[in-house]
């Protein structure tokens, strides 16, 4: 159980021993680490769960038969350095990982060099999802699609994906890749893989900031696909750090897309989306919160390259609904409670879009949050601005307790803001919902924490 545990933590901190190494030792109940998810047992969690295993009753039974009985004292020894039993196994299986790894993201390449596909790579700090899902709504009206699924975002899942999908490559189609990162070079080696002839850059802010080490090497990892991107990269210039940072690099090609590239934009009553007008022509969507406008017209734009007609574009538009999980609107009649789930949102863009949402409505506007992760050196300054915009914006807070709860708190009582409530663990809040949301109150859920950032 002890090692399962602790190997679900490295799963979730993405392998980086490090990191993982930091929370084993600074979370000591291993025997209880699982709880809001759980491990997926792929071929690299079963071999270092194996090859762990074996390293540990191997010692043991050496010690045993070297001092009898006398030799068991080792176990709690060995208990203590189980994290760092499993980062030999890290370590023993890394060589073996990087040649799979490399046929894989090879093997992957072939297929797309070989296929008619035209790739769309999508990269930012915030976004990303989004984008995919509304562009390739919009792409839909005309072409066949394939798109990333979910989350996969990394070189190697996107490889994975395409292998498993290799068919569906055979025939002329539109592919649509989100890339992530977390560290420089990232980006870049999956674009060397799939060979983006168009791109969308969505945003650049501190999200993961921790991981990169500074605003700069987020900013560089970001570019990373418009440099790569064999003909047009489309910018969002509403970005302040894509609107000073994208003539550092060489990008072929570039065209810049701003909200206010859309006139009349107006708000529909009760969670029913956007109205907006471009190029001449009205726009509906069932989208929310209004940073999707500027999400829309980065995608129409590659949608004109493709030279669709405004009308495929407007139903596509029209047709695109709330992704799950980001800013979906979920209303209990019974109750007469609106839910807006926002929990995959992981960032302060994300947080300020969200509670632009929440202003809206006439009744009590409640916050749930556990704030927000991985913002290093900006951590306090971020969750500070959170507190502030909470304190005017809303009316009611639950706070998840971790390390930024204090950040918040603390501008909350700097704006006379007393009105909220902190819980010890996000089971503790949600089971307290029932007692206190009341009928006509709209709650809004920003962002969910995996277990690593307790």
């Amino acid at each position: 159980m002890i090692l399962k545990n602790l190997i679900y933590i490295l799963q979730s901190e993405n392998y980086y021993f490090k990191r993982f190494l930091k929370f084993a030792y600074s979370h000591l109940a291993w025997w209880k680490l699982e709880n809001r998810q759980k491990i997926v047992w792929t071929n690299k969690t079963c071999a270092i769960w194996i090859i762990s295993a074996l390293i540990f009753w191997i010692i043991i039974g050496l010690f045993f038969f070297t001092f009898n009985v006398t030799g068991l004292l080792i176990v709690p020894l060995l208990i203590l350095i189980l994290p760092l039993i499993i980062g030999v196994s890290l370590a023993l299986l890394t060589p073996i990982d990087l040649m799979l790894r490399n046929k894989l993201i090879h093997a992957a390449e072939k297929i797309i060099l070989e296929s008619k596909v035209k790739v769309i790579g999508i990269a930012g700090s915030y976004g990303k999802t989004s984008t995919k899902e509304i562009l390739a709504t919009i792409m839909e009206q005309k072409f066949l699609v394939i798109k990333t699924p979910e989350n996969i975002n990394t070189d190697l899942g996107i490889a994975e994906f395409i292998i498993k999908n290799k068919e569906k490559f055979k025939v002329e189609s539109i592919f649509i890749a989100e890339m992530g990162a977390y560290k420089k070079g990232e980006i870049e080696k999956t674009c060397k893989m799939v060979h983006p002839t168009y791109s969308i850059l969505t945003g650049i802010n501190e999200s993961h900031l921790e991981r990169f080490g500074n605003l700069e090497n987020i900013i560089e990892a970001k570019l990373e696909l418009p440099q790569n991107t064999q003909d047009l990269a489309v910018l969002n210039f509403d970005d302040i750090n894509i609107r000073k940072n994208y003539t550092k690099v060489n990008i072929k090609r570039s065209v810049h897309v701003s909200k206010a590239d859309a006139k009349n934009i107006k708000i529909k009553e009760n969670f029913k989306g956007l109205e907006f007008e471009w190029e001449g022509m009205q726009f509906e969507t069932n989208l929310l919160a209004e940073h999707n406008i500027t999400l829309i017209l980065l995608c129409t734009r590659i949608a004109r390259e493709f030279s669709m007609s405004l009308d495929n574009i407007r139903a596509g538009v029209k047709n695109a609904r709330p992704i799950a999980h980001r800013l979906e609107p979920i209303y209990n009649s019974s109750t007469n409670i609106m839910v807006i789930d926002d929990s995959y949102n992981g960032n302060f863009n994300g947080i300020e879009s969200g509670i632009e949402v929440l202003s809206r409505v006439a009744g009590r506007k409640v916050v749930l949050t556990p704030g927000l992760v991985e913002l290093g050196s900006s951590m306090k300054n971020i969750h500070t601005k959170i507190g502030k915009l909470y304190a005017k914006k809303a009316d009611f807070i639950l706070l998840i307790k971790n390390k930024m709860t204090d950040y918040i708190v603390e501008e909350l009582e700097r704006n006379k803001f007393t009105n909220y409530k902190v819980y010890k663990t996000t089971q503790e809040a949600h089971s307290d919902l029932k007692a206190t949301l009341k009928r006509g109150d709209t709650i809004i859920f920003q962002n969910d924490l995996t277990d690593n950032y307790f």
